[in-house]
């Protein structure tokens, strides 16, 4: 058998090296066109305008102006948006990271609805539309795992968007509000004066370390409980005709340490209650929990 020179076994070692660096490059260039490494890329600081829309005509249109967030109604009305609402959504869909690629069949996009069964999420900053992306179906893998699969609206693609929440861009206009009534450290407070009906008023103070309910000892415990439920009020149920309500059928004035006061306001509007607060003064709830956390009677008090 005849031996190769050094000089063609060089030769040969060459050409075997070449073609393995050929090869390695155009797969991971064939392999990058086909997995995006990014699906999300915007600006927050220059967002001007979110929409999104679900099925259910359920639709969320936010837009900056002024520096503020603006939140668009379904009635048309416009209501002051939470900035840290907005931002957590923002956050969130700059979190989605395709961890694989799903399917590239867009007969399979029911499967993981990312079709009309998804929510479109879009994106604008000024006039540009710098994001328009289908969230689809949440899995789990295992019971720590989660994933949602997603798809770029103009692309065939389904993705695998590995620990993404698809429900933490929400379609719910509430979501994206100041769900706050109001929040009152019990520690805050030097008495409450309870405006009901008839004769059923009454005043709950701190007098030295004691409470006192109508001048009478209150219990320690049941108050303790009560201002504790103070520290947050919240509700999600919004009603925003509050020009149709009148005059309050009961109010519950918080005077606090430093002098400050707290008013809580009830409203009856066709059977349901309507709360508010100057905690709050844009919110008006129908939460009927806030009736039982807030307007207590005086004989749970002693």
């Amino acid at each position: 058998m005849k031996k190769l020179s050094n000089g063609k076994l060089i030769g040969l070692l060459l050409a075997l090296c070449l073609i393995y660096f050929v090869v390695d490059f155009t797969g991971s260039k064939s392999k990058s066109k086909s997995l995006r490494t990014e699906l999300v890329e915007i600006d927050t600081a220059k967002v001007s305008q979110i929409t999104v829309e679900a099925p259910g005509n359920k639709k969320v249109q936010l837009d900056k102006v002024k520096g503020e967030w603006e939140l668009t109604l379904d009635n048309g009305k416009k209501v002051v948006a939470s900035p840290s609402a907005v931002d957590n959504a923002l956050y969130a869909l700059l979190s989605i990271k395709p961890s694989r690629m799903a399917t590239k069949s867009e007969a399979k996009w029911k499967d993981y609805q990312v079709d009309s069964a998804g929510t479109r999420v879009r994106v604008y900053e000024g006039s540009n539309n710098t994001l328009d992306l289908v969230i689809g179906r949440f899995g789990m893998e295992g019971q720590r795992a989660y994933h949602t699969f997603v798809r770029l609206f103009e692309d065939k693609e389904v993705y695998v968007a590995k620990d993404f929440m698809g429900f933490s861009v929400s379609s719910d206009a509430s979501a994206y509000r100041d769900q706050v009534l109001a929040r009152i450290k019990k520690d805050s407070v030097a008495a409450i004066t309870f405006n009901y009906p008839a004769d059923s008023s009454f005043r709950l103070e701190r007098i030295g370390g004691a409470w006192q309910a109508n001048g009478s000892p209150a219990d320690s415990a049941a108050v303790a409980k009560y201002l504790g439920g103070l520290g947050y009020v919240n509700g999600k149920e919004f009603m925003d005709d509050e020009k149709e309500l009148t005059v309050p059928v009961m109010s519950a004035t918080v005077d606090m340490n430093d002098g400050q006061t707290i008013l809580f306001d009830a409203y009856q509007k066709e059977g349901d209650w309507v709360f508010h607060s100057s905690d709050n003064e844009l919110g008006y709830f129908k939460d009927a929990a806030i009736l039982d956390k807030v307007f207590v009677g005086l004989s749970e008090l002693r």
